[in-house]
């Protein structure tokens, strides 16, 4: 568990380095001309702008008559308003009586993105437990600051519809699972959105996952057979990486 926390850190340190590039200005020269690129160097009289990959330009300071932020209107940030997609997946870290147990979890969620910070939608996906489980629910995110790298909050409340693989599975009770039920989640963490992309992020978080599941297993005997119900509580730490496209 530490080892995948460490990694989960470790992923987010370089995904974060990657967004801390220099951002580019928009300067302003006495003839009236403009351009953009990224101030590698300023010295006393020279200026040394990055306007390509592999191309420095040295302008004097004295034939500059302005410097700002460049300021790109289609750049993605994290409270601009619409429509977007999220696609996670994520490992579910938690104990059961067999001791560590790391299980897969995918989910899509649909939502829309205002501009006060807060978003609101519905998701669903597929993860596994004792038994599969198809979640549903509604999910609220805040954005606390708008940029392109943002830390975010997030909030999921629903339920977790339990399936049956087949009659003869076997769990760790050496019983078959005749039948299952799912039953109320809840998840919430914080995380942090780099638009990287244009119009997509990377997203990477950790949280507390909630389900409840309900399995029925049968108990053989001489003469005849009983039926069991148990009642498991699932609490897990999630380890989050996803994508965000608008």
């Amino acid at each position: 568990m530490i080892r995948l926390i460490a990694a989960v850190f470790a992923l987010l340190l370089s995904l974060w380095c990657i967004g801390q590039e220099k951002p580019k200005q928009l300067i302003t020269l006495n003839d009236g001309s403009r351009l953009s690129g990224i101030i590698v160097s300023d010295s006393l009289d020279i200026l040394e702008v990055k306007i390509l990959d592999n191309q420095i330009l040295s302008i004097k300071k004295g034939d500059v008559l302005a410097i700002k932020a460049f300021e790109n209107n289609d750049q993605t940030l994290s409270k601009n308003k619409g429509y977007f997609i999220h696609f996670t997946t994520s490992v579910l870290v938690g104990k059961n009586d067999l001791g560590n147990a790391y299980n897969m979890s995918f989910h899509l969620s649909n939502g829309y993105q205002l501009s006060n910070g807060l978003s609101l939608g519905i998701g669903s996906g597929i993860e596994h437990l004792d038994v599969p489980v198809i979640p549903l629910y509604a999910e609220i995110n805040y954005h606390p600051i708008n940029s392109r790298i943002s830390p975010y909050t997030y909030l999921k409340t629903g339920y977790g519809f339990a399936l049956l693989e087949d009659e003869t599975q076997n769990n760790y009770y050496y019983e078959p699972i005749t039948d299952s039920k799912g039953g109320f989640l809840f998840n919430a963490g914080v995380g942090i959105a780099m638009y990287t992309w244009q119009k997509a992020a990377v997203t990477i978080g950790i949280g507390y996952r909630y389900q409840k599941v309900t399995t029925f297993r049968r108990n053989d005997w001489w003469g005849g057979s009983t039926t069991t119900e148990f009642e498991t509580t699932f609490q897990r730490i999630e380890l989050q990486l996803g994508f965000i496209f608008r």
